[in-house]
């Protein structure tokens, strides 16, 4: 599904629209002569709130919000944490109706929106956890959880033809935290689905066995940054870590669409 939200040029909300279905493709409609801008959000779903309630004809672009913190902690308490949350898309253009009345014909591009950690844990012998009772959780703290509607930054295209554009994003934090798993081999296994890092972002990994954390919380800002593409400039931020627990801690980056090779600390 996408939502589409449609400003006039003084930035005020003229329509939302759900495009599902065979509209997902296209949508037709009529405008008076115009500056227009036109937001529109790919895979929204419960997990994730537009604030404050869109008005039509009331509510600037401004003021509207994509937020994951609804109902939870923006990192002032350890006892709350969100689960995962949609893989967002982002869609953003200005374009002008002429007086003429002609019609006028524009592709919206999605851009990704959110970021993922697929993360497997490897215990060096003599390193493995001691026993113990309850499930396994990733948490992570220091994620972002707004995004503006108004478009932030644009990533050129390799081509020259056109960017990626991303919303702004807004300065609150989170805590996500998700189940993970062993896998045959003892390895522990399992995702978070979050909002876009960025450059300045200081997300920390820490794994619980049910209340117990039974490892020291990993700085991945200290990773991230080691990498030779930042994270504002990354457009599909999906990454597959091996976090090796040993006499060190050493982050890996597995394989990658935007990263051609890895990166440890200690």
């Amino acid at each position: 599904n996408i939502h589409q939200f449609l400003f006039d040029a003084d930035g005020a909300l003229k329509d939302v629209r759900l495009l599902k279905g065979d509209s997902l493709e296209y949508w037709q409609g009529e405008l008076a002569p115009g500056r227009y801008t036109l937001v529109a959000w790919g895979n929204w779903g419960y997990e994730s709130d537009v604030v404050p309630p869109p008005q039509p004809g009331v509510t600037q672009i401004r003021e509207l919000a994509m937020t994951s913190a609804t109902g939870t902690a923006t990192g002032t308490s350890t006892s709350e944490y969100r689960p995962n949350t949609e893989r967002l898309y982002y869609g953003y253009s200005t374009f002008e109706i002429p007086a003429t009345g002609n019609s006028v014909n524009r592709t919206i591009y999605l851009t990704h929106c959110h970021a993922v950690l697929r993360i497997t844990v490897h215990w060096e012998d003599g390193y493995y956890p001691a026993e113990g009772t309850g499930g396994y959780t990733f948490r992570l703290r220091g994620v972002p959880c707004e995004y503006g509607f108004p478009a932030g930054y644009d990533i050129p295209l390799a081509s020259g033809d056109g960017a990626f554009t991303f919303p702004s994003i807004g300065s609150p934090v989170i805590w996500h935290q998700a189940k993970a798993a062993m896998n045959y081999n003892d390895e522990l296994t399992g995702e978070l689905v979050t909002y876009r890092l960025t450059s300045g972002s200081h997300p920390l990994l820490s794994i619980y066995r049910g209340n117990e954390r039974i490892m020291k919380e990993i700085d991945l800002q200290l990773f991230f940054r080691k990498q030779p593409v930042s994270l504002d400039e990354n457009t599909e931020q999906e990454f597959d870590l091996l976090v090796t627990i040993g006499q060190k801690i050493v982050v890996t980056q597995l394989n990658s669409s935007d990263w051609a090779e890895g990166g440890g600390l200690g």
